[in-house]
């Protein structure tokens, strides 16, 4: 279940989104990412957005397969050869397999929390054993509409440390952060590494 209204953001604001996003740096978690992928394997950009990370990330010699919900975020993705862009939902990874790695850089955190725990269950079918799965998500308990409309579902700790551990996601990197959203308001984030154990 996607938020229409998000949705909707989204696809108007492709071009002045990824304009905001060009002006991001190169980070420390998607360096530590790109270290943990052997070069040449497969991963999935989960929530791509305007694919700026996807398109890095390839360019650096990992084949990549990039999915988001709004059409018109897919759409501007497919200008660039070096990533394989899909019009998918996240409740929708299912028919996708075999990732060494799975980025979600700050789009679960748009879904019910029951949608979110389905989707790292997807993440973990999805990933090869000891595959990498990185979250960025604001860190909060209580849902809201920022000032654009956007629904935000962020979570704690210790609620995704539960989570991900019962669909053998263990978390081996945890940092937290201070940062600026869209809406230029102040938030809280989390960056996560978890690796898929077992299976």
């Amino acid at each position: 279940m996607v938020d229409k209204a998000t949705i909707n953001f989204y696809d108007k604001s492709v071009e002045a989104y990824a304009g905001w996003r060009d002006k991001e740096e190169n980070n420390e978690h998607q360096e530590f990412f790109l270290s943990c992928i052997t070069k040449g394997n497969k991963i999935l950009d989960l929530g791509c957005g305007t694919g700026g990370k996807a398109i890095w990330f390839a360019e650096r010699g990992l084949e990549v397969t990039a999915v988001d919900a709004s059409l018109k975020m897919v759409e501007h993705v497919k200008k660039f050869d070096k990533v394989t862009a899909l019009h998918l939902s996240i409740d929708e990874i299912e028919c996708l397999e075999n990732f060494a790695g799975v980025w979600a850089s700050f789009s679960v955190q748009h879904l019910p929390i029951k949608v979110q725990n389905r989707a790292f269950l997807k993440v973990a079918n999805i990933l090869n054993r000891g595959g990498i799965f990185y979250l960025g998500i604001h860190e909060g308990k209580t849902g809201y509409r920022d000032s654009l409309g956007r629904y935000y579902l962020p979570r704690t700790e210790d609620d995704l440390k539960l989570v991900l551990g019962k669909n053998n996601l263990e978390i081996f990197k945890f940092a937290r952060g201070l940062s600026k959203s869209y809406d230029g308001h102040d938030i809280e984030i989390m960056h996560i590494f978890a690796k898929k154990v077992g299976w």
